[in-house]
């Protein structure tokens, strides 16, 4: 749309402030040492009236329903204009040496404004200065932009960071001498509808920010990502990526899909270090560090890559790092992906189990071999505005870019990313200009110092007694100061730590080894997570933390249900047991004509689609007993058939009551299986140390337009980490360590109960999260039967325990068994 232009005069605030030390006698104006807003420094007898533009009133809701799904999201609405200090504002002499041109700009309802000048050229000593209407002074959360000769570049345009208001000054300072040697042609206004730096619609609540001490090992790859702007209107995500000469030239890797390209690169501003402040605030992160103009080198659809140059130098005050990278194209064991949710504030997000390899929005490995396929985020997600994000393997390096995904709060669906590994032919000439053939490269920081800590990933297991795999991870401590450093390692109990201690000369390496010890082998089966910690003797400078895990026992399968015979399951409306028949498909596939593995099957109607207008209806196991287990896992076998999430739905829910359910899984897409397909879902924190686990299946509800086949499901496992004496034939343990309501929290004591079927020798004993005896309550022969004992929060010394979480570990005879217990103080 073109704007109106109201000829109306709107005078600029009287209540304007001198800034200190501002000298305001003729001929001695220096536009130049004023940090704000120059009208805003003049007395109020030098005030000037502004004339007004008028750039229509933005209805957010009717332009947030425009955006076209696959598209890279728009933030702000975009509208060609053509001004220019000639056709449009006001001019005013300041004094004999400098002239002042304003012009205002008003867009009701606007989020945000920015400004696009495809003519820009100041010569030296004029300053643009972009600024909400309403700022009372130079220091203002919302921003005020200033642009000088030094935001001069070769294609002459400018396209600005956002201004988190809807009425805006734009502020011309120049010469009087160099009145006609300015360039300055405003040809687009950019109205923003949704992000950057506005409180609605802001990204889920599941998300983790960088801030987190989730985040605390990677802050080295936290610094490289930022979030940007195209033409003031689309965005994404990407990260500044290293580069085998390390000489710190600004590549930025994006997506493909975001449409950077020669024709709009000069449009592209990145904002840097926008995250939130506090932990968990999701919000309140600032928008004053950029960089506006980037120069487009390669591009792919294939793998969905884009590689560009940015422009201007990398202010070293923000920190700005360059990610390292791997292109050997190996299925990574976790991964970590670092990224701008909704391009709102920066968040880390954690895959714990392996990727495969695939094509983009398919499960089949390895498809087209274009893809990684991160199964499900179980820490954080991530969402639209994520695109052109780095996925990070565990030894931090980038290992390719969000193409899209179904991923979000509230389900466990998959994302896709482009390999790196497939990109590398049209990058190699950038990131390997030294040809060397490096297949991996480490982040370079430079702006390191003190003492740095590599990030090896270490989480071993095996069974009870041991041997565990991997035995050690050696880690490497630097050196990157000026002067010598002393240092020193510890880790917990399980592990040995060789060259834990020493100095190091400016530049200088040590390699630190952990290695499980004998302490391990004594272990109960468990899961036990450990903190190493690296100390900087001489000034604290690097200090650092790394999380290790060690897990004892591996998980087995504990019970099998194959529906071969009926289990007698709960069903409800059409869910029945039977064998299909194949019937259905009217939309999507028709069901199966048997089970996965023989005839039999649940399934919600045998005998075609589910109907129109279904509420939810369910499909309810019998309990099963999972109080010895940890780590808990489901899988079966599902052939389903269901329609969009926005008409029909299909879920799976857990319980350890049969009355409170918790959805795991639910369909984020529409669904039409022509195969048996197995999955696995973690059901830990809702089944692990319970003796009543139920699992439950939801067809609905529906609505009026089509129908599908369906629910089918066949061959259910259970799996977990055997703690106590449970098997997979379901036999009673013997014996339980019951903690309900004794209570649990608790402060300052708490009863610990527990009953034996047979009597013997037992232990009862409390460990902390790193495996460390902290007390032990009893040790004596004890007859079968119900027992308890009281913690009052004490160690073995009588001092007070910390707050946290702790282990009762009981072992009686032969079996061992423990349960969670948090002292809140």
């Amino acid at each position: 749309m073109m704007f109106a232009h109201s000829r109306f005069l709107v005078l600029v605030s009287v209540a304007l402030l001198l800034l200190p030390g501002l000298a305001l006698a003729a001929g001695s104006l220096n536009p130049q040492a004023i940090e704000g807003p120059v009208a805003l420094a003049l007395p109020a007898k030098a005030a000037v009236s502004v004339p007004l533009l008028d750039a229509g009133t933005v209805d957010i809701h009717a332009l947030r329903t425009e955006d076209s799904p696959g598209e890279a999201p728009r933030f702000a609405d975009p509208s060609p204009v053509f001004i220019t200090p000639d056709t449009d504002g006001a001019w005013t002499a300041l004094d004999d040496r400098y002239d002042l041109w304003q012009l205002r700009v008003n867009a009701p309802g606007a989020l945000s404004l920015n400004f696009g000048f495809t003519d820009f050229a100041l010569p030296k000593g004029a300053r643009l200065t972009i600024y909400p209407a309403d700022l009372s002074t130079p220091v203002d959360a919302r921003g005020v932009r200033v642009f000088t000769e030094r935001d001069n570049r070769p294609h002459g345009e400018l396209w600005t960071p956002v201004v988190v208001s809807d009425d805006v000054i734009l502020e011309l300072v120049v010469p009087a001498e160099s009145r006609q040697d300015y360039s300055l042609e405003l040809t687009q206004i950019n109205r923003g509808f949704r992000f950057l730096g506005e409180e609605a619609d802001k990204q889920g609540s599941c998300n983790i920010d960088v801030v987190c001490p989730e985040g605390d090992p990677w802050w080295s790859e936290i610094n490289s990502v930022g979030v940007y702007t195209i033409n003031g209107t689309w965005y994404c995500t990407g990260a500044v990526i290293n580069n085998t000469a390390e000489d710190q030239t600004p590549y930025f890797l994006t997506a493909n899909h975001c449409d950077v390209s020669t024709s709009n690169d000069q449009g592209v501003v990145i904002y840097w270090n926008f995250q939130s402040p506090v932990c968990g605030q999701l919000s309140g992160g600032s928008l004053d560090q950029f960089s506006s103009g980037v120069t487009y080198l390669a591009s792919g659809a294939t793998s969905d890559f884009c590689l560009v140059e940015i422009n201007d130098p990398l202010d070293p005050a923000w920190g700005v790092t360059f990610s390292g990278w791997d292109r050997s194209g190996a299925d990574l064991a976790e991964a970590i992906a670092i990224h701008h949710p909704s391009t709102d504030e920066k968040s880390i997000s954690f895959e714990y189990d392996a990727t495969t390899t695939t094509s983009y929005l398919n499960n089949s490995v390895p498809g087209d071999g274009s893809h990684i396929r991160v199964i499900d985020w179980d820490l954080g997600t991530t969402e639209p505005g994520s695109s052109g994000s780095p996925l990070y393997d565990s030894a931090h390096r980038i290992v390719g870019q969000l193409h899209g995904g179904y991923a979000a709060c509230g389900n466990n669906s998959s994302d896709w990313y482009g390999k790196l590994s497939v990109s590398w032919s049209s990058l190699d000439q950038w990131l390997d200009p030294l040809n060397s053939g490096a297949v991996t490269l480490d982040t370079f920081d430079p702006n390191a110092s003190g003492m740095s800590v590599s990030n090896e990933n270490f989480a071993a297991q095996g069974n009870a007694g041991g041997p565990f795999t991997p035995a050690s991870v050696t880690y490497t401590v630097g050196n990157n100061g000026d002067a010598y450093l002393s240092y020193s390692v510890t880790g917990p109990v399980w592990v040995d730590v060789q060259n834990g201690t020493g100095s190091l000369a400016p530049g200088q390496d040590a390699a630190v080894t952990l290695s499980i010890n004998a302490s391990a082998s004594s272990l109960p089966n468990g899961g036990y997570p450990g903190t190493v910690s690296f100390f900087n003797l001489t000034d604290g400078d690097g200090d650092a933390t790394r999380d290790i895990s060690l897990q004892v026992g591996l998980p087995s399968l504990v019970y099998s249900e194959d529906l071969t015979t009926n289990p007698g399951w709960s069903t409800e409306g059409d869910w029945a047991y039977g064998t299909p028949t194949g019937q259905g498909g009217d939309h999507g596939n028709p069901d199966p004509t048997a089970g996965y593995t023989g005839s039999n099957v649940y399934g919600y109607n045998l005998d075609g689609d589910y109907p129109a207008y279904l509420d939810q209806t369910y499909l309810t196991s019998t309990a099963f007993d999972c109080s010895q287990l940890v780590g808990t896992t489901v899988r079966f076998w599902r052939y389903l058939n269901v329609e969009q999430p926005q008409y029909d739905h299909a879920s799976f829910e857990v319980s350890s009551n049969g009355v409170d359910f918790t959805e795991i899984w639910t369909n984020s897409a529409g669904i039409e299986d022509d195969a048996w397909n197995q999955v696995e879902y973690d059901i830990s924190d809702v089944a692990d140390g319970q003796e009543t686990v139920y699992l439950r299946w939801v067809m609905g509800s529906t609505d009026s337009s089509w129908q599908y086949s369906g629910w089918n499901i066949d061959d259910l496992e259970i799996w977990g980490l055997v703690t106590g004496a449970t098997s997979a034939s379901g036999e009673t343990p013997g014996y339980r360590l019951e903690l309900g309501n004794y209570p649990n929290p608790f402060n300052p004591l708490t009863r610990v109960a527990f009953t034996l079927e047979r009597g013997g020798a037992t232990t009862l004993q409390v460990f902390d999260v790193q495996g460390r005896l902290v007390r032990t309550l009893l040790s004596e022969e004890l007859s079968a039967g119900p027992h308890s004992v009281i913690w009052d929060g004490l160690d073995g010394t009588g001092r007070r325990a910390g707050s946290g979480l702790y282990f009762a570990r009981l072992v009686s005879g032969d079996q061992v068994t423990q349960h969670k217990m948090v002292l809140l103080k």
